[in-house]
């Protein structure tokens, strides 16, 4: 009995040899999961840098003081009347009818009829007058 008992003992049992298989896997996820966790870390360390330097920027730009009055694209889209067109148009109007008897003395072809009727076009808008410039 002590030959057996002495090679029982020198072969690993089965029991022995998936302890130590669940051990390695034990210790494989634990290095696993300490480096997810050092990833982790760096990320969120990463992050913290990130919104301190906004963070900043917002104090830098809050201190700098409020220099636009206005919103970002109120401007653009606000009506602005300006009287340089009028005033333009005006002045081509009295130029024209200032000079239309000697347009029609020295034989210009373009002549003016305020009573035309407006010419519309095939969706229904006017668009203007037709001279007849073979009278």
């Amino acid at each position: 009995m002590v030959a057996i008992t002495a090679t029982t003992s020198a072969t690993p049992s089965l029991q022995a040899a998936l302890s130590r298989a669940k051990l390695a896997q034990a210790q494989r996820e634990a290095d696993q999961a300490e480096g997810t966790a050092k990833q982790l870390r760096a990320e969120a360390d990463q992050a913290e840098q990130q919104a301190q330097e906004r963070q900043g920027k917002v104090a830098q730009i809050a201190s700098s003081g409020n220099r636009q009055t206005e919103a970002t694209y109120s401007a653009p889209t606000a009506v602005r009347v300006t009287e340089v067109p009028v005033k333009v148009q005006n002045f081509i109007e009295n130029l024209y009818r200032a000079t239309s008897q000697k347009r029609t003395d020295s034989g210009n072809a373009l002549k003016t009829d305020a009573d035309a009727p407006p010419v519309i076009n095939s969706q229904g808008q006017a668009t203007g007058r037709i001279l007849n410039l073979s009278v």
